[in-house]
């Protein structure tokens, strides 16, 4: 029996190394004949940076930046000198995971410190920068990207505004600072693959903002503040790009590569696997099954999260999919009517998410032999 094992991570708990070890683990258990076959992938958010480094050889730039609150952290970034190309993870300076649960708050979070790597990776020579999107703890439009690079953002007393969320609504025109960073002839590419537009209820906002940290409230100003980012833009500019799928990724940070830079938005999961050579290992092996899983299975998974685009490679390639997760929030049938044959969820019921996560490795290897002894 032979396995690709292409898991994200399970989130606080897990790596996608060790989801593939302890998947491993459990089926050696019943069948100590199985061979496996392990790719390292991301969706362009958290794990982005590990990805690429596993596939390329880039060297690790490491800096002092500002975080998604405007404290000084110490972060990094990819740089491929060869062939002049670098690899931002925009949670690596802007992520929800910088910051603790109640220090979350959308209208006062900032995309700056990643602007401030691209800046440095522009400095060190880069003409291709590749922004994996994904994870941000923002909501500013890209706003502060494009202020760390050398726009301003006034007010209507022509007053620059510190590039948050809650200022969005208050823009009313937008300028370039003297220090402008020259961006003529650099490359932008937005990895990502949710398909969200700036704003409106499938935007940026209603869709993401109250899982960082936004009331209802806070949500619907964060709302109006990119539909006037957008308006502002357009206004000065003659562009709209809020409709283009992908705009609202990451707080809109989609819309701010876009509009301030020209950024060609690239699918992540297609990205890297097209990185890590999967396509030539498909062509040229054959497996019983695709293993592909992440911590909680729910709504987003099949809105261009890597568990989508594993399952659409599947589909290609008419090999089954078996899917592992900490907790399915979904009916199994919205994921076996898009090809997975089987969903194995480790979490126990009868115990606290706490235990679940702290003992996530014993769980999974536990419930992969179980389901595998149920078959043979």
């Amino acid at each position: 029996m032979r396995f690709l094992i292409i898991p994200d991570k399970f989130k606080g708990s897990l790596t996608s190394e060790e989801v593939f070890f302890a998947f491993k683990q459990g089926v050696g258990q019943v069948k100590d004949d199985a061979s496996f076959h392990f790719v390292k992938a991301s969706d362009g958010g958290d794990g982005f940076l590990d990805a690429i480094a596993t596939y390329k050889d880039c060297k690790r730039v490491a800096m002092k930046t500002l975080g998604p609150l405007g404290r000084e952290i110490s972060s990094y970034y990819l740089l491929d000198e060869k062939s002049k190309s670098a690899y931002i993870e925009l949670a690596n300076s802007s992520g929800m995971e910088l910051l603790e649960p109640a220090e979350r708050n959308a209208a006062l979070t900032t995309t700056f410190g990643s602007g401030q790597q691209i800046g440095d990776a522009i400095k060190k020579g880069a003409k291709k920068i590749y922004v994996g999107l994904g994870g941000s703890a923002t909501n500013d439009g890209g706003m502060g990207i494009a202020n760390a690079l050398g726009f301003e953002f006034l007010d209507a007393h022509e007053k620059p505004l510190a590039p948050i969320g809650k200022n969005l609504k208050n823009i009313h025109r937008i300028s370039k600072a003297e220090n402008v960073i020259d961006t003529a002839g650099i490359q932008f590419f937005a990895i990502n693959d949710v398909k969200n537009p700036l704003f409106g209820r499938d935007g940026a906002a209603f869709v993401y903002a109250a899982q960082k940290g936004a009331d209802a409230a806070m949500i619907t100003e964060l709302d109006k503040g990119l539909r006037n980012l957008s308006d502002v833009y357009e206004r000065q500019f003659g562009s709209n790009f809020s409709e283009i799928p992908g705009s609202g990724a990451a707080g809109g940070t989609g819309f701010g590569l876009k509009a301030f830079f020209k950024a060609e938005f690239l699918s992540g999961v297609e990205f890297i696997l097209e990185l890590c050579g999967v396509k030539e290992v498909l062509d040229t092996q054959k497996f019983d099954y695709i293993v592909t899983g992440e911590g909680r299975i729910d709504n987003q998974t099949l809105q261009g999260k890597l568990i989508q685009g594993v399952m659409e490679l599947a589909n290609r390639y008419d090999i089954p999919v078996l899917a592992v997760c900490g907790k399915l929030d979904v009916p199994l049938e919205t994921l076996t009517s898009n090809g997975v044959k089987d969903v194995i969820e480790i979490g126990d019921p009868n115990k606290s998410l706490e235990y679940n996560m702290e003992n996530a490795k014993n769980l999974l290897q536990g419930r992969v032999s179980e389901y595998f002894k149920s078959l043979y």
